[in-house]
């Protein structure tokens, strides 16, 4: 079910968010209407709530720094969901939580195939 729910920021604001929450046990539901026009307030700033998965982007950033043949650009992209309460969430592929990371490697150590 989508709801709206209104991050505070720390400078003051507010980010109003549309998030995709589990159905509530029992299957009552609210008016979509309703639900999408008055935004819920989340308990936390955004910023908080994004501080929640910083630990698992720094272990993989951490991981590939290490590498011994190091590439010449990395990227990382990964997906966070936001929940009213539980703030940031790494989002799943399946019932996996995934990273996509592409190494590239332009100059004299470039990786021979």
């Amino acid at each position: 079910m989508k709801k709206l729910v209104a991050f505070p920021l720390e400078d003051g604001g507010q980010v109003v968010i549309e998030v995709e929450e589990p159905e509530p046990e029992g299957g009552k539901r609210t008016p979509v209407a309703r639900s999408l026009t008055r935004p819920e307030q989340a308990p936390e700033t955004l910023e908080k709530a994004l501080q929640k998965v910083l630990p698992a982007i720094k272990a993989v950033a951490e991981k590939l720094h290490h590498l011994d043949l190091k590439p010449d650009e990395v990227e990382i992209a990964f997906g966070i969901k936001l929940n009213a309460s539980l703030g940031a969430i790494l989002a799943t592929a399946g019932s996996e939580a995934n990273f996509d990371i592409t190494l590239h490697w332009y100059g004299k150590d470039r990786p021979v195939r």
